[in-house]
């Protein structure tokens, strides 16, 4: 009995110096939040604090932080939240200077960010939480198909230069259209999925052809697109659909994954999120599993690559009762430990340290998404950027299917994008 209320005493000190809180912390559904939960039970025992993780569909927890986090309350002492949606959630978070230090875990230096994910979290100059995945755009190419000897000498034939990893957006095509026009696999796996998604990849055409989309002037987003340069990036990806999959006009992940790693004929190369890249390269699930070479996107015709950018960051809300646990728990999840581990699970973390580890060569696609950071670029952020999506999404669709023509597509973008903005008062 003794030995039972001493065990019981000491159960209750530990409890009372960490404190016994429940954290309640939303997640949005991904192999990288997944890999993590599987971890947490050794979170609890090590503070005592209890974790409640409510995980949903990327939509869902933006629909879900809008009505349950306020400045007064809120119903999670952790949110996690997608680059893109920054702006709109920022005034309810606290800014990591004003996080409690850590009794267990050290608060972690922002420098172990990777630099290019580090500014995910940043709105008006003030860090609001941590970037916490390596989220960006990836090249995936058929390793099986430049490799092979016939096909190398009859592209180089007709081309007159060497099949290989497509180094430009003309070399995608270039490529993609050999294959395709062979019967050999399709050219190219477009995103047509979520307005988010089709967002970025109409941000990616954009760029490659040299005209930005949305800029800050003194503090508000301005529309800057060169419309002349929009219908041309559109057009060519038009061309790209052309030798993309059947159904390429609604393709979003989980038909993109089908499409490359299912198909027998497959697809050549396309652009994947590192979170995605396990079940690609699991021989259980992937007919190309060690079949695929990863680098960074091919440059577009102004000579720049640029990789889209959809990194996540995790926040305490202002209304929290548990600011001191919340943050306990993302030290320890930010800690290189965890991100080495959650590496070891085909997942990428946000730490330099992590990713660049030599201790990872037999995971090639890590050094890819290294160089790809290096050519990161960010999706326009502005409170009322939901709304542009939908509108960038409708007219895309249509433009790159021959619904309507490309440059009557970039003009509507403009201009309900401009009605969108005048109404915000910018």
């Amino acid at each position: 009995m003794k030995r039972t209320a001493l065990v019981a005493l000491i159960a209750l000190v530990v409890l009372a110096g960490l404190g016994a809180q429940t954290i309640n912390a939303l997640f949005w559904d991904d192999a990288y939040p997944r890999a993590l939960m599987e971890m947490i039970p050794e979170f609890e025992k090590a503070t005592g604090y209890k974790v409640n993780i409510e995980i949903l569909q990327p939509p869902q927890v933006f629909t879900k932080t809008s009505v349950a986090v306020t400045k007064d309350s809120t119903d999670y002492d952790l949110v996690c939240v997608d680059e893109g949606n920054i702006p709109l959630f920022a005034s309810l978070f606290e800014t990591y200077d004003k996080w409690p230090a850590g009794k267990k875990y050290p608060k972690l230096d922002p420098k172990t960010v990777t630099p290019a994910m580090l500014d995910v979290a940043m709105w008006d100059g003030k860090l609001v939480g941590l970037p916490i995945n390596g989220n960006l755009y990836v090249w995936m190419t058929r390793k099986d198909l430049i490799e092979n000897a016939q096909y190398k000498k009859d592209f180089k034939a007709k081309y007159k230069y060497d099949l290989g990893v497509p180094q430009t957006y003309q070399q995608m095509l270039e490529m993609g259209t050999f294959f395709n026009e062979k019967g050999i696999s399709a050219g190219f796996g477009p995103f047509n999925g979520g307005p988010a998604g089709v967002f970025g990849e109409a941000i990616f055409m954009w760029s490659g052809f040299g005209t930005t989309f949305i800029d800050q002037s003194s503090g508000k987003p301005k529309v800057t697109l060169d419309e002349k340069k929009g219908a041309e990036a559109m057009e060519f990806y038009k061309k790209l659909m052309a030798i993309s999959p059947k159904g390429a006009e609604t393709m979003a992940h989980a038909e993109r994954q089908a499409a490359y790693a299912a198909d027998p004929k497959g697809i050549f190369s396309m652009f994947i999120w590192p979170a995605q890249i396990a079940g690609y390269e699991d021989p259980d699930k992937s007919l190309v599993a060690g079949k695929i070479v990863y680098s960074a996107p091919p440059a577009g015709p102004n000579g720049k690559r640029y990789a889209m950018r959809g990194t996540w960051a995790v926040n305490i809300p202002l209304a929290s009762k548990n600011k001191a646990a919340a943050a306990e728990f993302v030290y320890w999840w930010g800690s290189r430990d965890i991100a080495m581990r959650l590496v070891e699970k085909n997942t990428v973390p946000a730490r330099t340290d992590a990713l660049t580890d030599p201790k990872w060569a037999s995971k090639p696609w890590l050094a890819a998404i290294a160089d790809s950071m290096k050519s990161a670029a960010a999706r326009p952020r502005f409170k009322e950027v939901a709304q542009v999506q939908d509108i960038v999404k409708k007219y895309w669709i249509m433009g790159i299917t021959g619904q309507m023509p490309c440059a009557d597509a970039v003009k509507s973008i403009v201009k309900e994008t401009n009605d969108v903005l005048a109404k915000a008062g910018y």
